[in-house]
């Protein structure tokens, strides 16, 4: 079997046990960074001669050290920052022109910890400007394309990181979550997708950040890798008992769960395809035990949810209008000023819609999106209105949850006839996040899924696999 097409945890452990070096592994990925991402566009700044003089520096480590207790589940394995994330000796371009000479000398705190676990920082990977539209089509680089059918988008803003993961370029990484940016790239793209509990994952951006929308994630293949990184940003785990969020996803759960399903939106009309996804998952669950029954639809629309949009855009301090996308200066047009104290009220509201729509429940599956991943070119970049409302509908399902707080993980599923994979997402009350892994772990393997399988990639790249 491919070392690349296993799981991140599995090729960790052999590194850690020298059947394969860490620089062999890291020139095995770049050959297929080489080779796949001239069409992909994942990365947008790539640092091979640092990785490779870690890798080594790790080799010589391994050799030395007789506890592997002491190397992380993931130790050894390259990874790549997203770039909103600071990452000493890079650029921090936020998918901006505006911000397109922005050089950093340190690291943010993800990067921080993701370095203290021994991962090798490869790069930066593609996102929408200012992680706002959930795709990525920039005016820096080509769009970031759908590695299951090139002729899409992979999804934003986190769509850097879902390409490079379904493709194999990378075997993880961080993702983050505004309104739905590391769960809408990871149902497009065939991944796991887990937006934590407000406030679980230190936030780099909570300084500029003053609503607390966005949290850190994973993007993974199998719900263990996304576990395992899990305790990289949030070590402290879940709780005294199980001290590890990979324990947690292992545990079974107490007893049968309170589970409600739903495709109903008043923002998206769902495809019938992702209803086949629904229902499946739906299935899956009653055949573990689960009571499943049918619910509503959150509350919420789109415009109690554009204030807070407007009020983050309009605050963040951009040192040249002129260079920012259409989409972005529609946001922070003065006309539309939002006041804190308006998108914090808008927020709570948010946060009680979701408490009564989980009364008396567990957890809700839903879609993680309405509908497949978009072909690229789909919209107009040039009008930023008619655009922002054009792809509103994308987060009928993801946006609630990053105002209320609540922990929701998106899990892929291929449909027959279906030319890119489509997400299912579930959600639990804020604090359940162990719960939920452990559920999309049941779930996956019911399914047949429990490790994601890469991307079908073009057969003249097959040679890089």
């Amino acid at each position: 079997m491919d070392v690349l097409a296993r799981s991140a945890l599995d090729q960790s452990s052999l590194l850690q046990t020298g059947a394969i070096s860490v620089e062999e592994l890291l020139r095995a990925y770049l050959a297929r960074i080489e080779a796949l991402d001239p069409e992909l566009r994942a990365f947008v700044q790539l640092l091979p001669d640092r990785a490779i003089a870690r890798a080594r520096a790790l080799d010589r480590q391994r050799n030395k050290r007789s506890n592997r207790d002491a190397m992380g589940p993931l130790w050894g394995l390259p990874t790549a920052m997203k770039d909103l994330h600071m990452a000493r000796g890079t650029f921090t371009r936020l998918g901006s022109r505006a911000f397109r000479y922005l050089w950093t000398p340190i690291d943010d705190v993800t990067t921080a910890a993701v370095r203290r676990s021994s991962m090798i920082v490869l790069g930066k990977l593609a996102t929408s400007e200012l992680a706002i539209l959930p795709f990525v089509h920039t005016e820096l680089a080509p769009p970031t394309r759908n590695p299951w059918d090139l002729a899409r988008y992979s999804g934003g803003s986190s769509g850097g990181s879902s390409a490079a993961v379904a493709s194999g370029l990378l075997p993880i990484a961080v993702a983050s979550d505004g309104a739905g940016s590391t769960r809408i790239p990871a149902a497009f793209c065939g991944l796991i997708g887990h937006k934590p509990t407000r406030g679980l994952v230190p936030n780099p951006f909570a300084p500029f950040e003053a609503l607390s929308l966005s949290t850190i994630g994973p993007h993974a293949r199998s719900v263990d890798d996304a576990a395992a990184l899990l305790d990289v940003l949030a070590p402290e785990g879940p709780d005294a008992r199980t001290r590890s969020w990979a324990r947690a996803a292992k545990e079974p759960l107490a007893r049968p769960l309170r589970v409600k399903v739903t495709c109903e939106s008043p923002i998206a009309e769902v495809q019938p395809v992702v209803k086949t996804a629904v229902d499946r998952v739906a299935r899956a669950l009653a055949s573990l035990g689960h009571h499943v029954a049918e619910g509503v639809a959150v509350g919420g629309t789109v415009d109690e949810f554009i204030p807070m949009f407007r009020y983050l855009a309009r605050e963040m301090f951009v040192p040249r209008e002129s260079a920012l996308q259409p989409s972005t200066r529609y946001l922070r047009d003065d006309r539309h000023r939002t006041s804190k104290s308006s998108a914090l009220e808008k927020r709570e509201l948010f946060r009680a819609h979701v408490d009564r729509w989980l009364e008396g429940t567990d957890v809700y599956v839903t879609p993680t999106v309405a509908s497949l991943a978009p072909e690229v070119g789909r919209w107009s970049l040039d009008d930023g209105e008619a655009l922002f409302h054009a792809i509103a509908p994308l987060g009928a399902f993801t946006a609630a949850f990053n105002a209320s707080g609540n922990p929701a993980i998106s899990i892929p599923l291929w449909i027959e006839g279906a030319p890119v994979p489509v997400g299912v997402q579930l959600v639990g009350a804020r604090g359940y996040d162990g719960a939920l892994l452990s559920l999309a772990r049941s779930v996956l393997e019911a399914l047949g899924t429990p490790l994601c399988p890469l991307a079908s990639l073009p057969a003249r790249t097959a040679r890089a696999r």
